[in-house]
């Protein structure tokens, strides 16, 4: 009896000026209230941003790039969706919207060992980001300067108001960094051209090169 491999390639859209677009937007309101734009302790609304654009949105398209075969649009994408996701159940429990009790329990430190481990995976994708394009690079250099913001001012260490205005300030430059790389790659896929510089890969490591079909050929038969 012979197996067959098949293949299911996707052939729809780009998602990824869609997916940038979600963690833009929750990112500009989230820094206004940080920065106090708007009242910092009168984040309910938040939470409803952070579900659905800086979690859902992201997420489908996280799935899109899995399908695609995007690895990094995938993994960037997905894992900052479900972060959003998080922070949107987390802010809930903290404004008491789902009920006092669980209000009550809060440990404002465990988002801080939330913002460390992201943290590490954030140093892993900044990596990667070096071999996208330039709006990326600095999204993902400024995205680990907020979670060490954040991380400090859960666990009250050092000049806990200085750290609270760095995230604001690093978490709205996100926004508008990613505002710009949405609209950038959006105008690259609708005009088939390039019309706003993303930048070039900086090739700092290079990738493997794939073996081509003949060798696999090969090695299966071995």
């Amino acid at each position: 009896m012979s197996t067959q491999e098949v293949k299911i390639t996707y052939s729809g859209a780009d998602p990824t000026a869609f997916g940038v677009l979600g963690l833009s937007l929750v990112c500009f309101v989230a820094s206004s209230a940080k920065l106090g734009f708007t009242n910092p302790k009168s984040t309910a609304l938040i939470v409803v941003w952070a579900a659905l654009l800086g979690g859902i949105v992201q997420i489908m398209a996280a799935n899109i790039d899995f399908k695609k075969g995007n690895v990094f649009g995938g993994t960037v994408l997905g894992a900052y969706g479900f972060f959003w996701v998080g922070m949107a159940f987390s802010m809930a429990i903290m404004n008491g919207m789902l009920g006092p009790g669980m209000q009550a329990a809060v440990d404002p430190k465990m988002l801080g060992v939330v913002y460390v481990g992201y943290l590490i995976f954030s140093l892993f994708i900044t990596v990667a980001a070096f071999e996208v394009n330039f709006p990326f690079i600095v999204m993902l250099v400024l995205i680990d300067v907020l979670f060490i913001s954040l991380a400090a001012v859960s666990f009250k260490m050092g000049p806990v108001a200085t750290f609270a205005q760095l995230a604001g300030w690093s978490e709205l430059i996100i926004s508008l960094v990613g505002f710009y790389a949405s609209g950038a790659i959006f105008f690259k896929n609708f005009y088939g051209r390039e019309i706003l510089p993303l930048g070039k890969p900086w090739n700092i490591i290079k990738k493997a090169t794939p073996p081509s079909a003949q060798t696999q050929n090969l090695k299966q038969a071995m």
